[in-house]
């Protein structure tokens, strides 16, 4: 019997300036920043590359946002050359990974969720934003299809993966099967998620005083019914919570470790507080 599998597609990458076009608060801890501009679409860069439009199929395909150092204006831009991105001697451009929530390619609006949990450059630039502002996308690089040949699904995450999770709810085709566990820091932080109907979600609200402890996670996935069929695993969220996720998937679930993917969308450092690539 073959492995569930998600089919890959590598992209060009191209380097695009575009415009906030509004801003939203989803939850009282995710803030959605609508993105906009021509380069959207088809364009030519000044050194006269021909780039394609931007496209994004994969529920958790990621882009940079790219940002200016602090007390600056303009971000230090990576250089193109030929699909590849490279570097200038000097500073390194600061950039975060996200999720492309949605892609509108006739309005060319892309939509960004960012979490508003702590301090970080991400999130300080969306809780400050405003239409007009300007930012700096590259990517996607690479997108992965739908698990092929699974019976179930098992999803987890924290806040963090929600706007893959939802993407990827939305798009599962009817009659999927599976569960979907969610890590959130509070309960007002939970939002209406469409799926199939065979697919069970279940939110987890941590406790206040353990805001970047997703240990529960882990539990929920231990105690949860397992039945028969070839699963597929998506998880992601804090770098040591969907590694343990996936050990106890492969040691004693038995799961091939082909039939998980996996994600470490930042990393918990308790001496400094919290570094983070999504935050």
């Amino acid at each position: 019997m073959s492995v569930p599998a998600r089919p890959l597609t590598v992209f060009p990458v191209a380097l695009r300036e575009l415009a906030v076009a509004r801003i939203v608060d989803v939850t009282a801890g995710m803030r959605r920043v609508t993105l906009t501009g021509g380069q959207l679409g088809a364009f030519t860069s000044e050194d006269g590359t021909e780039w394609p439009a931007f496209t994004s199929p994969g529920f958790d395909d990621d882009i940079r946002l790219l940002f200016p150092y602090p007390g600056e204006s303009e971000p230090v831009l990576p250089l193109i050359e030929d699909g590849r991105v490279t570097f200038a001697e000097g500073r390194r451009p600061i950039a975060r990974a996200y999720t492309v929530r949605r892609y509108d390619p006739h309005g060319r609006e892309l939509d960004v969720d960012i979490v508003l949990h702590g301090d970080g450059i991400a999130s300080d630039w969306a809780r400050a934003a405003a239409p007009g502002d300007r930012m700096h996308i590259a990517g996607p690089a690479r997108t992965q299809g739908l698990p092929v040949g699974a019976d179930r699904l098992l999803i987890a995450g924290d806040d963090t993966a929600i706007p893959a999770i939802a993407r990827l709810l939305e798009e599962l085709p009817d009659g999927t099967r599976g569960r979907v566990l969610i890590d959130v820091e509070h309960a007002s932080h939970t939002q209406e998620l469409r799926g199939p109907a065979g697919v069970d979600l279940t939110w987890l609200p941590r406790h206040p005083s353990a805001p970047a402890h997703p240990g529960g996670l882990l539990e929920a996935v231990r105690r949860m019914a397992w039945a028969e069929g070839e699963w597929f695993a998506w998880l992601a969220g804090e770098q040591s919570a969907v590694q343990e996720i996936r050990r106890h998937l492969v040691r004693d679930r038995h799961m091939p470790k082909s039939a998980i993917d996996f994600t470490g969308y930042w990393k918990r450092e308790p001496a400094d507080g919290v570094g983070s690539r999504r935050l």
